[in-house]
């Protein structure tokens, strides 16, 4: 129709969500809202955008990362932190790490149902910044940046400017 924006294309957190229960291995390619999944859906599914969620560590540096909480198990236990009350350090400690000679905290991810399961998928990365993904996405990818909130928390004004800024920030 005459007027009508052109369609684009966006990749849902990059090359597309990781669903871990699915019998469907190509779900678990590649993990969702890194900078390889991002890469990964404009070269070969072709998308002009990429859609993720930020969040704001409790030391200020927005992330990309869908979840409110982030997943581990340690000596037989799984334990579950939210990831604005952890420090940028130890957000980055779990999963892959950049720095080949170190090992990461296992990665869990709790599922709707319930079930908490290894986070794992055939190509892993290390999770990542919000300005790791300015920097290393090819430059011709859009970003749709969704700004997440836990809907179980209460926030105050000063809050939310506050986070915004910082994710301002993250791109200058």
């Amino acid at each position: 129709a005459a007027g009508r924006p052109p369609l684009v294309v966006v990749g849902h957190r990059g090359k597309g969500m990781n669903a871990l229960a699915s019998p469907d291995e190509r779900l678990r390619e590649v993990k969702e809202n890194t900078v390889r999944s991002f890469n990964d859906a404009a070269r070969v599914a072709g998308v002009g955008y990429v859609e993720f969620d930020v969040q704001v560590t409790k030391d200020g540096c927005p992330i990309v990362f869908h979840d409110n909480f982030i997943y581990t198990e340690q000596d037989g236990k799984i334990s579950g932190k939210r990831v604005t009350d952890l420090p940028l350090d130890e957000f980055l400690s779990y999963g892959p790490q950049k720095d080949q000679d170190k090992v990461g905290r296992p990665l869990l991810r709790k599922l709707k149902d319930g079930r908490t399961l290894m986070w794992d998928v055939r190509s892993d990365e290390p999770l990542c910044t919000l300005r790791e993904a300015f920097e290393g996405v090819d430059a011709r990818v859009g970003f749709n940046v969704e700004l997440k909130f836990d809907d179980d928390l209460d926030y105050q004004e000063e809050e939310l400017a506050g986070v915004l800024q910082a994710i301002l920030k993250a791109r200058s």
